[in-house]
């Protein structure tokens, strides 16, 4: 057995994230003793956290809602994709307690839409709904599939604006604020090769549904719960190709043991970790 790797997942309201199931069989995979822990935790509690982090008591992490920009913040070092779009999933421990922000959201999100055979997607349109962390890597992604437009949906158009400032730089596509307004989204609805959820929410919150659609749109939600995933079931209904958010979180899971570990990333026994855990 290799040496013991201490990981975690921290967010808010994620007690039921199927992540730690997926890790610990990949450590298990990888002849490695390890733990992977929940760590449900408000605002007031991150400073903690982060002094475990940097005394080591966790060697890696990963972030999520509601704090892929707020621990960026803090991280002394972003690489990659974190650096160009300021959000993080991924946390490396250096020896002496830095911490090391990475992002394996953006290329988790090529990867699950290359498996479903949706990806590339060259010279098109998007339609992105959403203004958080998710939504920032599902931008960087799309602009190197490479989509030429993307256009940036959310129910505070302030929220949305401010997305596209954020990563604006990054990107070598052309981007543009959406209003929620019906109207408005029909004719952005009618150009648009590909459709993403980046958002929590599902039918008939969202602006939008699959009916309206054109038939050679395709249809991605970020989310991998509960299953099957309204939107994706009801695009599948509506001749549309369509996929949930599990290979996403697979291989942007997968990503982040690689940069913890250096291993060759057992996506066959994660997977059937991941769907047990699921199904549960």
């Amino acid at each position: 057995m290799r040496s013991e790797l201490r990981l975690c997942l921290i967010g808010e309201g994620i007690a039921a994230s199927p992540s730690r199931a997926m890790h610990q069989a990949a450590l298990l995979a990888s002849d490695r003793e390890g733990s992977y822990d929940i760590v449900d935790v408000g605002a007031a509690g991150l400073p903690s956290v982060l002094h475990d982090l940097r005394s080591g008591r966790w060697q890696g992490a990963n972030v999520t809602i509601p704090y892929k920009y707020a621990l960026a913040a803090v991280c002394d070092q972003l690489e990659g994709d974190a650096e160009r779009i300021g959000a993080i999933n991924t946390i490396t421990v250096t020896p002496d307690g830095r911490l090391i922000g990475g992002n394996t959201d953006a290329a988790g999100f090529e990867m699950g839409l290359s498996v479903n055979r949706m990806w590339p997607l060259p010279d098109s349109r998007a339609l992105v709904i959403g203004a958080g962390g998710a939504a920032a890597a599902v931008l960087l992604a799309l602009s190197r599939a490479p989509v030429m437009r993307i256009a940036v949906v959310a129910r505070r158009i302030n929220m949305a604006r401010a997305l596209i400032d954020r990563v604006a730089d990054a990107l070598p596509c052309e981007l543009a604020v959406a209003l929620w307004d019906e109207d408005y989204l029909e004719r952005q609805l009618a150009t648009a090769a590909i459709i993403v959820n980046a958002t929590s929410a599902g039918l008939p919150a969202l602006p939008f549904t699959p009916a309206r659609l054109h038939g050679s749109c395709t249809v991605a939600d970020v989310r991998y719960r509960p299953r099957p995933v309204d939107l994706v079931a009801a695009s599948h209904e509506a001749g549309l190709r369509s996929c949930d958010g599990v290979e996403m979180l697979l291989h942007q899971g997968m990503l982040s043991f690689n940069r913890w570990t250096g291993d060759e990333p057992p996506y066959d026994v994660a997977r059937a970790a991941l769907d047990e855990a699921l199904s549960g």
